[in-house]
Protein backbone atom coordinates (compact mmCIF):
# COMPACT_ATOMS: atom_id res chain seq x y z
CA UNK A 1 0.00 0.00 0.00
CA UNK A 2 1.52 3.31 -1.05
CA UNK A 3 -0.95 5.79 0.47
CA UNK A 4 0.54 8.92 2.00
CA UNK A 5 -0.25 10.03 5.52
CA UNK A 6 -2.57 13.00 5.62
CA UNK A 7 -2.83 13.84 9.33
CA UNK A 8 -0.58 12.71 12.12
CA UNK A 9 0.08 9.33 10.61
CA UNK A 10 -3.51 8.62 9.43
CA UNK A 11 -3.86 6.98 6.14
CA UNK A 12 -7.64 7.36 5.79
CA UNK A 13 -8.50 10.94 4.66
CA UNK A 14 -11.94 10.76 6.37
CA UNK A 15 -10.42 9.93 9.73
CA UNK A 16 -7.89 12.75 9.27
CA UNK A 17 -10.65 15.27 8.48
CA UNK A 18 -12.62 14.16 11.56
CA UNK A 19 -9.54 14.61 13.74
CA UNK A 20 -8.94 18.10 12.33
CA UNK A 21 -12.56 19.09 13.00
CA UNK A 22 -12.37 17.72 16.55
CA UNK A 23 -9.11 19.54 17.18
CA UNK A 24 -10.56 22.84 15.87
CA UNK A 25 -13.64 22.54 18.09
CA UNK A 26 -11.47 21.81 21.14
CA UNK A 27 -9.31 24.84 20.40
CA UNK A 28 -12.42 27.00 20.00
CA UNK A 29 -13.64 25.84 23.42
CA UNK A 30 -10.43 26.63 25.26
CA UNK A 31 -7.63 24.54 23.89
CA UNK A 32 -6.64 20.94 24.11
CA UNK A 33 -6.84 21.07 27.92
CA UNK A 34 -9.99 19.04 28.39
CA UNK A 35 -12.19 21.29 26.25
CA UNK A 36 -13.02 23.69 29.13
CA UNK A 37 -13.70 27.36 28.49
CA UNK A 38 -10.91 29.57 29.77
CA UNK A 39 -11.94 32.46 31.98
CA UNK A 40 -8.61 34.18 32.56
CA UNK A 41 -8.19 37.92 32.30
CA UNK A 42 -5.25 39.09 30.26
CA UNK A 43 -3.76 42.00 32.24
CA UNK A 44 -0.92 42.78 29.84
CA UNK A 45 -2.86 45.43 27.83
CA UNK A 46 -4.05 47.00 31.09
CA UNK A 47 -0.48 47.21 32.43
CA UNK A 48 0.67 48.72 29.12
CA UNK A 49 -1.96 51.46 29.32
CA UNK A 50 -1.16 52.22 32.96
CA UNK A 51 2.57 52.50 32.20
CA UNK A 52 1.92 54.85 29.27
CA UNK A 53 -0.27 57.07 31.49
CA UNK A 54 2.40 57.06 34.18
CA UNK A 55 5.04 58.18 31.67
CA UNK A 56 2.74 60.94 30.38
CA UNK A 57 2.14 62.26 33.91
CA UNK A 58 5.85 62.08 34.73
CA UNK A 59 6.68 64.14 31.64
CA UNK A 60 3.87 66.70 32.01
CA UNK A 61 4.00 67.32 35.78
CA UNK A 62 7.30 69.24 35.84
CA UNK A 63 5.97 71.52 33.10
CA UNK A 64 3.04 72.64 35.22
CA UNK A 65 3.55 75.86 37.09
CA UNK A 66 1.47 77.35 39.79
CA UNK A 67 0.16 80.87 39.69
CA UNK A 68 -0.26 83.11 36.69
CA UNK A 69 2.53 83.15 34.11
CA UNK A 70 4.36 86.49 34.29
CA UNK A 71 7.79 87.40 32.91
CA UNK A 72 9.98 87.38 36.02
CA UNK A 73 12.91 89.73 36.65
CA UNK A 74 16.42 88.37 36.11
CA UNK A 75 18.78 87.61 38.98
CA UNK A 76 22.46 86.70 39.20
CA UNK A 77 21.99 84.63 42.36
CA UNK A 78 18.96 82.61 41.36
CA UNK A 79 18.17 79.38 43.22
CA UNK A 80 15.45 76.91 42.33
CA UNK A 81 12.98 76.02 45.08
CA UNK A 82 11.15 72.71 44.95
CA UNK A 83 7.39 73.07 44.67
CA UNK A 84 5.92 71.06 47.54
CA UNK A 85 2.33 72.12 46.89
CA UNK A 86 2.23 73.98 50.23
CA UNK A 87 3.51 77.32 48.93
CA UNK A 88 1.26 80.30 48.31
CA UNK A 89 1.85 82.03 44.98
CA UNK A 90 0.86 85.66 44.49
CA UNK A 91 1.28 87.04 40.96
CA UNK A 92 1.18 90.67 39.87
CA UNK A 93 0.93 91.34 36.13
CA UNK A 94 2.28 94.39 34.30
CA UNK A 95 -1.20 95.99 34.30
CA UNK A 96 -1.39 95.71 38.12
CA UNK A 97 -3.82 92.76 38.17
CA UNK A 98 -3.20 90.52 41.20
CA UNK A 99 -3.74 86.78 41.49
CA UNK A 100 -3.66 84.42 44.44
CA UNK A 101 -2.74 81.14 42.78
CA UNK A 102 -4.73 81.55 39.58
CA UNK A 103 -7.69 83.42 41.12
CA UNK A 104 -7.90 87.18 40.49
CA UNK A 105 -8.04 89.18 43.75
CA UNK A 106 -7.99 92.79 44.93
CA UNK A 107 -5.96 93.98 47.93
CA UNK A 108 -8.79 93.51 50.48
CA UNK A 109 -9.68 90.02 49.29
CA UNK A 110 -5.98 89.12 49.16
CA UNK A 111 -5.53 90.12 52.79
CA UNK A 112 -8.62 88.14 53.91
CA UNK A 113 -7.55 85.00 52.05
CA UNK A 114 -3.94 85.29 53.23
CA UNK A 115 -5.07 85.65 56.85
CA UNK A 116 -7.03 82.41 56.47
CA UNK A 117 -4.21 80.56 54.70
CA UNK A 118 -1.55 81.74 57.15
CA UNK A 119 -3.55 80.56 60.18
CA UNK A 120 -2.18 77.03 59.64
CA UNK A 121 0.79 76.02 61.75
CA UNK A 122 3.43 76.29 60.44
CA UNK A 123 2.39 78.96 57.96
CA UNK A 124 3.15 78.08 54.34
CA UNK A 125 5.82 80.08 52.50
CA UNK A 126 4.70 82.88 50.20
CA UNK A 127 6.23 83.48 46.76
CA UNK A 128 5.58 86.79 45.03
CA UNK A 129 5.83 86.73 41.24
CA UNK A 130 6.00 90.31 39.96
CA UNK A 131 6.19 91.13 36.27
CA UNK A 132 9.65 92.43 35.32
CA UNK A 133 8.06 95.42 33.52
CA UNK A 134 6.05 96.43 36.60
CA UNK A 135 6.85 99.46 38.74
CA UNK A 136 7.64 98.66 42.35
CA UNK A 137 4.51 100.34 43.78
CA UNK A 138 2.04 97.44 43.25
CA UNK A 139 4.64 94.95 44.52
CA UNK A 140 5.22 97.07 47.65
CA UNK A 141 1.45 97.15 48.34
CA UNK A 142 1.27 93.35 48.07
CA UNK A 143 4.24 93.04 50.45
CA UNK A 144 2.42 95.30 52.95
CA UNK A 145 -0.73 93.19 52.68
CA UNK A 146 1.30 90.02 53.29
CA UNK A 147 2.91 91.60 56.35
CA UNK A 148 -0.44 92.77 57.77
CA UNK A 149 -1.91 89.27 57.18
CA UNK A 150 0.82 87.82 59.40
CA UNK A 151 3.27 86.39 56.86
CA UNK A 152 6.64 85.65 58.48
CA UNK A 153 8.36 86.34 55.16
CA UNK A 154 7.83 86.66 51.43
CA UNK A 155 10.17 85.33 48.74
CA UNK A 156 10.44 87.21 45.46
CA UNK A 157 10.40 84.94 42.42
CA UNK A 158 13.10 85.56 39.81
CA UNK A 159 14.66 83.71 36.93
CA UNK A 160 18.30 83.10 36.10
CA UNK A 161 20.33 85.79 34.37
CA UNK A 162 19.60 86.23 30.68
CA UNK A 163 21.98 84.24 28.51
CA UNK A 164 22.93 81.71 31.20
Amino acid sequence: MSATATYAGEVDPRKAANRRRLRRSRLARGGAHGGRLRSEINVTPFVDVVLVLLIIFMVVTPMLQRGVDVPLPFSLHHSEKKDTGEQIFISVRHDGAMFLGSDPVDLQRLENRLTTLLSRKPPPPIFLKGDRNLRFGPVRRVLEVCHSAGAPGVSLATQGKEGK
